[in-house]
C-alpha cells in the first residue's frame, strides 16, 4: 500500500493531504504547531487592528478523516532511503514524499532587525507580532512608519503594497495622515517588480499619500536611532518600521544535499514539481524554488498538480499566480504565468469584492478543495493571463 506523507499544514500541505483523502489515499500529514494561521490576515492585524482570532483555526479542525495527523517537528529528510526524521527521535517511512514546509524567516541576516521586530512586531513573524505592530501603530500620532523589504524575495509580492495602504487608510481614518507619513521602501527599479504593474499601482499610492523610495535594500537597522540604512548607500529615518525579513528554504537537513540551493529551497522540476532526481518526492508552495510568486494561490494550485500526477494524470504546473492588490475599497491583483509576464490588471471594487470573496472561502477550500475547484477553475480560466493580456 501506498504510504503517503506530507510534510507541513499550511495551505499547500493541507489542500494535498485532504485532496488525497477525498481520493481514498491514506496520508500521514506531519505539522508543528498546533494552529493554522491564514497568513494575509497579518496586514490586517497589523495595520486595521483585527483580531488575531480571526484568523487562526486549529489544525485538527482543517483535517479531513483519511489524513492522519502527527504533532512534530522535521528534523531531517533522507530522500535515498525515503526516511523522514522528527526532532523527537521519531523516524517515518513513505513511498510518496510531500514537501511543503514553507520558507523560514531569517532575522538574523540584517543587523539590527531581530532587535526591531522585538520592539515593534511586524506583519511577517505571526499573529501575536502583527497585534504588536498595531498597538505601536494606534499611538503613534506624529512621525515616520517605513514599511521596508531586506531582499527582493519575499513571500507575497504586492504584502509591502498592501500594508502601506492599509496603513495609509487607517491613519487618514484617525485624522493623522497629515502628521505621520506612510514611506514605502522598495529593493526594486519601480514601484513593484514588474514595470506594467507599478504603473497601475504608482498613481494609487500618490493618491493615498504613500511616499515611496525604489532601489532601497535593507543593509542595516539602527533601532535606537530609529534609522534604516540600505545596500545602495542610502538612510531613513522612522517612528515605527516594519521589514520584511530575508527568507530561506526549510530549516530541515535534507540528504542528498545538492537538491537544494544555495538558499536552502527545494529544486523542483518547474512544471511536475518533483524534487529533482526523484520521482517519489514533492516541494510545493514557499518551499519549493519553483520560479513564481511564493503564495498561498501557487502552493494550492501546486498542490493539486501534485496530487493529480500521484493519481497518475500528467498534470502540468503552470506558475500561475493571482496576488491581490488591495487599496483601501479597491483591489487590483498581479496575474501572471511561466510563459506570460503580469498583464494591467486594474483597480476596481469589483475585484475588492472578488478578494473578499477569496478570503471568505479560505479555510473550506482547505478542507474541502474538491468542492471550491470547479469555481477556482472557472476563474483561473478566466482569467488566464492568455485570456485578458491586454488587460482587466
Amino acid at each position: 500500500m501506498e504510504k503517503i506523507l506530507v510534510l507541513g499544514a499550511g495551505t499547500g500541505g493541507l489542500v494535498a493531504a485532504n485532496l488525497l483523502a477525498s481520493h481514498g489515499y491514506k496520508v500521514t500529514l506531519i505539522e508543528r504547531s498546533d494552529t493554522h494561521l491564514f497568513q494575509p490576515g497579518m496586514l490586517w492585524i497589523a495595520f486595521q487592528g483585527h483580531s488575531p482570532s480571526r484568523y487562526t483555526r486549529p489544525v485538527k479542525d482543517l483535517v479531513r478523516p483519511g489524513v492522519e495527523l502527527v504533532k512534530g517537528s522535521v528534523a531531517g529528510i533522507d530522500l535515498g532511503d525515503r526516511l523522514v526524521y522528527l526532532a523527537d527521535g521519531r523516524i517515518f517511512t513513505y513511498t510518496t514524499l510531500i514537501i511543503a514546509l514553507g520558507a523560514q524567516l531569517d532575522y538574523e541576516a540584517v543587523p539590527g532587525h531581530r532587535e526591531l521586530v522585538e520592539r515593534y512586531g511586524d506583519f511577517y513573524s505571526g499573529a501575536q507580532a502583527a497585534a504588536r505592530m498595531w498597538s505601536h501603530l494606534r499611538e503613534l500620532v506624529r512621525g515616520r512608519l517605513v514599511i521596508a523589504a531586506a531582499d527582493p524575495l519575499y513571500k507575497c509580492p504586492p504584502a509591502p503594497h498592501k500594508a502601506a495602504f492599509l496603513a495609509a487608510h487607517t491613519l487618514r481614518r484617525m485624522g493623522r495622515l497629515d502628521s505621520v507619513e506612510v514611506h514605502l521602501a522598495l529593493p526594486f527599479l519601480h514601484e513593484y517588480p514588474s514595470e506594467v504593474v507599478a504603473r497601475i499601482v504608482a498613481p494609487k499610492l500618490e493618491e493615498a499619500g504613500v511616499n515611496v523610495s525604489t532601489l532601497f535594500t535593507v543593509e542595516s537597522i539602527d533601532v535606537d536611532k530609529g534609522r534604516i540604512y540600505s545596500l545602495e548607500g542610502e538612510e531613513i529615518d522612522f517612528s515605527l518600521a516594519a521589514v520584511i525579513p530575508v527568507h530561506r528554504g526549510p530549516s530541515v537537513k535534507v540528504e542528498p544535499g545538492e537538491v537544494l540551493d544555495e538558499d536552502g529551497f527545494v529544486k523542483v522540476d518547474r512544471y511536475k514539481l518533483n524534487v529533482e532526481g526523484y520521482d517519489d518526492a514533492y516541494a510545493i508552495g514557499d518551499a519549493s524554488n519553483a520560479p513564481t510568486s511564493k503564495t498561498g494561490v501557487t502552493a494550492h494550485l501546486g498542490a493539486e498538480v501534485v496530487v493529480d500526477r500521484i493519481m497518475g494524470l500528467d498534470s502540468r504546473f503552470n506558475g500561475r499566480t493571482n496576488c491581490p492588490i488591495v487599496a483601501n475599497g479597491e483591489a487590483s491583483f498581479v496575474i501572471s504565468s511561466y510563459d506570460y509576464p503580469p498583464v494591467p490588471v486594474k483597480f476596481s471594487r469589483f475585484k475588492r469584492m472578488l478578494e473578499d470573496l477569496f478570503i471568505a472561502s479560505y479555510w473550506s477550500s482547505l478542507k474541502y478543495p474538491e468542492r471550491w475547484a470547479p469555481i477556482f477553475r472557472a476563474y483561473f480560466n478566466a482569467t488566464d493571463p492568455r485570456v485578458i493580456s491586454g488587460g482587466w
